[in-house]
């Protein structure tokens, strides 16, 4: 017996303005994460590349974690933020414990932020760092 080749169609690759709409001609909706937080659900939304980036370059670890809680978490199903700034010394006196650990992963998840590295920033001695 002998076997045919099928002939594989290939489509044409893209053009630049065909791409370029595609990736411009609109806004990606940003992802949602539900999570409970002291017994409180929350979503958190996506960032956007701006914004994380504007975190990235921020050098206080503890200012740009409690910028993405406060910018991002939001009523649940609504686009309503449930912090401002008036509530970032709230926000920095809650208890780090498997909540604010669950905040964080989520934050990580949304965001491909190691939080890991930032707890060993956050938890290291600030004499070890280089000036």
């Amino acid at each position: 017996m002998t076997k045919k080749k099928e002939a594989v169609k290939k489509e044409a690759p893209l053009t630049r303005n065909e791409i370029r709409d595609a990736m411009l001609g609109h806004t990606p909706k940003a992802e949602v994460k539900r999570i409970t937080v002291f017994g409180i659900d929350m979503d958190l939304k996506q960032a956007s590349l701006g914004e994380i980036l504007d975190a990235e370059a921020t050098d206080n670890v503890k200012i740009s974690s409690v910028n993405l809680i406060i910018r991002y978490a939001c009523v649940p199903g609504t686009n309503e933020k449930l912090f401002d700034d008036a509530d970032r010394t709230m926000i920095e006196n809650w208890p780090f414990n498997k909540d604010v650990l669950q905040l964080q992963e989520a934050i990580a998840e949304l965001t491909g932020i190691d939080i890991e590295a930032m707890e060993q920033e956050l938890l290291g001695d600030p004499l070890d760092k280089p000036q």
